[in-house]
């Protein structure tokens, strides 16, 4: 019985998903099932913050041709940082203009 347990034909193939199978099957440790959740997780919180990142800063700029200065266009009650607890962006009174 242990020996079929151990044989895992839907992993022959090469590839990701193969690896990634291989990774899963029921015969490893069950303690290692929380660490590979937390890198995943993670790893997909750092990829939604890359993405926000590149999507939402004043920063970037993805299209020079139409928006040359983005930074420009943010006005001055704009929060555009992740967290600021110092700084209610809705009380503050906008630039004098010169």
């Amino acid at each position: 019985m242990a020996e079929a347990d151990t044989k895992m034909p839907h992993t022959r193939g090469k590839g990701m998903w193969g690896i990634i199978r291989k990774l899963f099957v029921p015969h490893h440790e069950p303690s290692l099932w929380p660490l590979f959740l937390v890198v995943g997780l993670g790893g997909c919180v750092a990829g939604g913050y890359l993405l926000r990142l590149a999507l939402r800063s004043p920063d970037v700029c993805w299209d020079k041709k139409n928006n040359p200065d983005p930074w420009n266009r943010v006005s001055a009650n704009e929060q555009y940082k992740f967290y600021s607890p110092n700084i209610d962006y809705k009380k503050l009174e906008p630039p004098p203009k010169y």
